[in-house]
Order: C-alpha cells, then sequence, then structure tokens
C-alpha cells in the first residue's frame, strides 16, 4: 500500500493540519485505518497517536482509497476537538474495548 498527500491546509486556530490522501492498494483490499494512519504519520514526522483519520473509502472498481485526516501538533488539543467516536475508531480491538468500558462505568456511576 503506498499513501499519497494529495492536499495539506495548516490550521493555526486549531493547532492542527487538515489533509486530503489517497491510498493505492492495488491487489488488495481497502486498507485498515490503522495502516494508513501509520504510514500519513511516517509521511508526516510526527507520532500516530496525533493523525486521526475521518474518512477512509474506496470508490467502487477501483484499487485507490481517498480519504480526510487531521494531524495535531499536541495530544490534548486532539482530545479537545476531535469526537470520542473518531478517537476509537483507528484503535485496536483491545484498546477500544477498555476505553468503552470506562466509558459505561462512569455512566453508570452518575458521571
Amino acid at each position: 500500500m503506498k499513501v499519497e498527500i494529495i492536499k495539506k491546509v495548516e490550521n493555526p486556530l486549531l493547532q492542527r493540519t487538515e489533509i486530503s490522501f489517497k491510498a493505492d492498494h492495488t491487489g488488495g483490499p481497502t486498507p485498515k485505518r490503522s495502516e494508513v494512519r501509520e504510514q500519513l504519520a511516517k509521511l508526516l514526522g510526527i507520532s500516530q497517536e496525533l493523525v486521526v483519520i475521518e474518512k477512509l473509502a474506496s470508490t467502487h472498481g477501483q484499487q485507490i482509497a481517498r480519504g480526510i485526516a487531521r494531524a495535531y501538533k499536541d495530544v490534548e488539543q486532539l482530545k479537545r476537538l476531535e469526537p470520542e467516536y473518531l478517537l476509537t475508531r483507528g484503535m485496536p480491538k483491545a484498546e477500544a474495548t477498555k476505553s468503552e468500558g470506562k466509558k459505561e462505568e462512569e455512566i453508570k456511576k452518575g458521571k
């Protein structure tokens, strides 16, 4: 799989970089978000924890997936701006289950 950044826009107000990308996955299925996130982090020279993939989809009959991602300067800003479902969507199953379990406990306690 080869990831290519199509458009990169700096957003200083929100302290992030907004990215449009395409992932060539010739001969295979649409890549997993975690794989694309890893490749984008390498291209940008930042940690994977600072990258959030909003959209990733392949067009019918093509071996190219297009998507939208955002890269933040720090984790606090990422957690403040991104919805929880996007943060857990790209995680491995074990980590996603842990964070969901914590949320359920908080709901039961009335927090």
